[in-house]
């Protein structure tokens, strides 16, 4: 059961983790730069920051950009790595049944 239930996580998440894809720089500096903006249009006119404070807001939402790719990335690496544990459990299961029969 083991087994399988490891060849199937892995396989859908081997699937998952391959299919995601690779963001250039500019991708990156493009969807900052789209979020930035909308940010700035929903706070309307008297609310618009400084200098300053459009850096630290492009920096803080390059932050969040950044971290929302890492976390689907290392979510899928996880439920992979889950597949793996049970794709080796069973294997050692299965060899362990064989020796026991032996």
């Amino acid at each position: 059961m083991l087994l399988a239930l490891g060849v199937g996580l892995c396989s859908y998440y081997g699937y998952e983790w391959w299919q995601l894809p690779s963001y250039s720089e500019a991708d990156l500096k493009a969807s900052v730069e789209l979020n930035l903006r909308m940010e700035l249009q929903q706070r309307g006119p008297h609310l618009q920051p400084n200098e300053a404070g459009v850096g630290r807001l492009r920096e803080m939402i390059q932050q969040e950009v950044q971290g929302e790719i890492n976390r689907e990335r290392e979510k899928i690496q996880l439920r992979f790595g889950i597949g793996v544990i049970a794709l080796v459990l069973g294997a050692g299961n299965l060899a362990a049944s064989r020796m026991m029969s032996l």
